[in-house]
């Protein structure tokens, strides 16, 4: 079974928190469903590997694949094959090696493939799960007198579902630190942070946003230009299957 793959909203930039568990099937599970991730984004992780050994690798002109091997299949020659430094990519692949001449990740690579994942789904708006930023209606738990279920709309994002409740424009203006998803002109849905209003004198009152998942990502709007589609605020998060938010 899967371990649980963790999730922090701690807003430190770090959404993925990985593990020498969930580090290669975070990997895949991210290639999946983003597959315009190619390999010129992937090229940080062409790091080396703390613990060298002898490894081909065979560019096929066939099938477009690149196959790795700690050993040159019997019947081909070095021509077919190139010796080459193992890298941290080579290692997330490794069900092409030879797993007796392989070690785990150690600590700092960890970190290292956590930044770049995180770096690719927050600065790159790429996702976690299938079917991510769709504004969907579906039916949740009411603690309501006389009800046990109502109608809700909500939207699966960076792994979560996030439960959702339309609000006013003019209701955001007079309040502060507010978790939103707002929505472009594009139709483009954003997880923000609404700290509030800043006074100033040019160009005049202003509204104060974060990235909700890296609060050092912050940018501001006037009054006037706030003019979007739509506007939810965050009512409930849970983790998507397969998924555990740590820090809240």
């Amino acid at each position: 079974m899967d371990v649980p793959i963790q999730l922090s909203l701690a807003g430190d930039g770090r959404l993925l928190v990985l593990t020498p568990q969930t580090v290669r099937q975070v990997f895949f599970k991210f290639i999946e469903v983003n597959r315009e991730y190619t390999g010129r984004q992937k090229f940080p992780l062409h790091r080396p590997f703390h613990k060298q050994f002898q490894l081909w690798k065979h560019n096929c002109k066939t099938d477009g694949y690149i196959y790795r091997c700690t050993s040159i299949p019997d019947g081909e020659t070095d021509s077919d094959w190139q010796e080459t430094e193992v890298t941290l990519l080579d290692v997330l692949y490794r069900k092409y090696l030879d797993r007796e001449k392989l070690d785990y990740f150690n600590h700092k690579e960890i970190k290292y493939i956590e930044t770049e994942l995180n770096k690719q789904i927050i600065r790159n708006n790429l996702s976690l799960v299938d079917n991510e930023g769709v504004l969907l209606s579906g039916y949740g738990v009411c603690n309501q007198a006389g009800k046990n279920r109502e109608k809700v709309r909500y939207i699966r994002r960076y792994g979560m579902i996030f439960i959702l409740e339309p609000v006013m424009r003019q209701t955001i203006l007079k309040s502060e630190n507010l978790d939103l998803l707002i929505q472009d002109n594009n139709f483009d849905l954003h997880l923000v942070r609404y700290h509030g209003l800043l006074l100033s004198t040019s160009p005049g009152i202003q509204l104060l946003f974060r990235h909700r998942l890296d609060f050092s990502i912050t940018w501001t709007c006037t009054v006037k230009d706030f003019q979007p589609r739509q506007i939810f605020r965050v009512q409930k998060i849970y983790p998507c299957d397969g998924f555990r938010i740590i820090q809240d």
